[in-house]
């Protein structure tokens, strides 16, 4: 792991004005560490409208921005990230945090929740690419 985080868009910031902090941060991401690949979660359906209609929102901006810079995208599901890194499809988040502190020799794995599961899901895209699944 070279780095790890999340990108945080300021409280009460409005649409699509949050959509061009997403976007400028992780251009400026992308500009630091030149990756190759990105694994991007596959998005399930949430019943709450309003934050599914914001994740479908930044997820797009996500995806252009990587299309953009010409970085291939692996889209590995929930339950493939969960299984690929811990072994079971219907992980918790603590087992997730669990697996990645074992995986990567990490004691003390700090930041959001959110940031983890981004671990998890470049750790599987990356296995998917190594086990020949993923085909470019």
């Amino acid at each position: 792991i070279v780095s790890y985080g999340t990108i945080e868009v300021p409280p009460n910031t409005i649409s699509p004005e949050n959509l061009l902090i997403i976007r400028n941060e992780l251009k400026m991401i992308l500009e630091e560490h030149i990756p190759e690949f990105a694994s991007v979660e596959e998005l399930f359906f949430s019943k709450n409208q309003k934050t599914a209609k914001n994740v479908f929102e930044s997820r797009g901006v996500i995806l252009l921005t990587l299309i953009e810079a010409k970085i291939k995208i692996i889209q590995p599901t929930v339950s493939q990230i969960k299984k690929g890194i811990t072994g079971n499809g219907n992980a918790d988040k603590k087992q997730v945090k669990k697996a990645i502190q074992l995986l990567f020799g990490i004691k003390n794995l700090t930041g959001h929740d959110d940031s983890w599961d981004a671990i998890a899901a470049a750790f599987v895209g990356f296995s998917m690419i190594g086990s020949g699944r993923i085909d470019f």
